[in-house]
């Protein structure tokens, strides 16, 4: 399954804590683009009709974030370049696995493999997630 999402990828925030009735609460605000971000990748989940796998599974998520006007000289590649700068590939991958929670697979902890990386987009290019995931198969191990 490839799912396309044409949104400007958004890492995890920390949580933010709060005690309330002698308990402590963890939560992300309301107001976080991080919201937003997920429910994106809900919606087009739920429009390329993603079934919760139950096996083990592979994912690949290439993540290309806007191009700075820095990279868009003449002289520049075309193509998309590497992004070495924050946010981090492990907190976009987060927010992004958390978002799929329940429509790609039924937890996160069924990834037994993935690849994550960042990119700038290629010049005229729209920020956006791929992702792909299969199923392992067992005997593919």
């Amino acid at each position: 399954m490839k799912i396309v999402v044409p949104v400007v990828p958004v890492a995890q925030p920390r949580q933010r804590h709060a005690v309330i009735g002698g308990a402590v609460r963890n939560y992300t605000p309301a107001d976080h683009p991080v919201n937003a971000y997920k429910a994106a990748l809900m919606m087009y989940a739920k429009q390329a009709g993603a079934k919760p796998l139950n096996g083990p599974v592979r994912v690949d998520i290439d993540f290309f974030l806007p191009r700075p006007k820095r990279l868009m000289r003449r002289k520049d590649p075309d193509g998309p370049l590497r992004h070495a700068a924050k946010p981090d590939v492990d907190n976009l991958w987060k927010s992004t696995a958390d978002a799929l929670r329940g429509l790609v697979w039924h937890d996160d902890a069924q990834v037994a493999w993935t690849t994550a990386r960042k990119w700038y987009c290629e010049k005229g290019g729209v920020p956006r997630v791929e992702i792909t995931v299969r199923e392992i198969e067992e005997a593919s191990a």
